[in-house]
């Protein structure tokens, strides 16, 4: 019917377009996770100031010491990561109950950046500290 009316008609493919601001929301997403990270850490670290001065005076190192705050950080992360991954999914869910076909295609390596790429780089961040 457009056609007839003199209009044109083009089709594009819509995910080969947005490949670079999928890339670009993924990194943003990490960026902001990683800063809710950092003060979360900073939380955990002022309320358990008295407890690190007991491990001090038990003899326990400062590497001890920041190991145990790197792990608690990756284990933060890594559980933020996975929740936040499986929260989304679910969303886009939810609002594609009608065709589900559209989230068919899994984008696995946004997911492995993200659910992998941000405890490593909380752990990484934690440990630069120590330098």
């Amino acid at each position: 019917m457009a056609a007839k009316a003199g209009l044109i008609i083009e089709a594009r493919n819509s995910q080969a377009s947005l490949a670079t601001i999928s890339a670009a929301a993924t990194a943003a997403g990490a960026l902001l996770a990683l800063g809710v990270l950092a003060m979360t850490v900073a939380l955990i670290r002022t309320e358990a100031a008295g407890d690190l001065r007991t491990l001090t005076a038990a003899g326990a190192t400062s590497t001890t010491r920041r190991t145990l705050t790197a792990a608690t950080a990756g284990a933060l992360a890594l559980l933020g990561a996975l929740l936040g991954s499986a929260t989304a999914y679910l969303a886009l869910a939810a609002g594609h109950l009608s065709d589900l076909g559209t989230l068919s295609r899994v984008p696995v390596l946004y997911l492995a950046i993200t659910i992998l790429g941000v405890p490593v780089a909380a752990d990484f961040r934690s440990q630069e500290r120590r330098l």
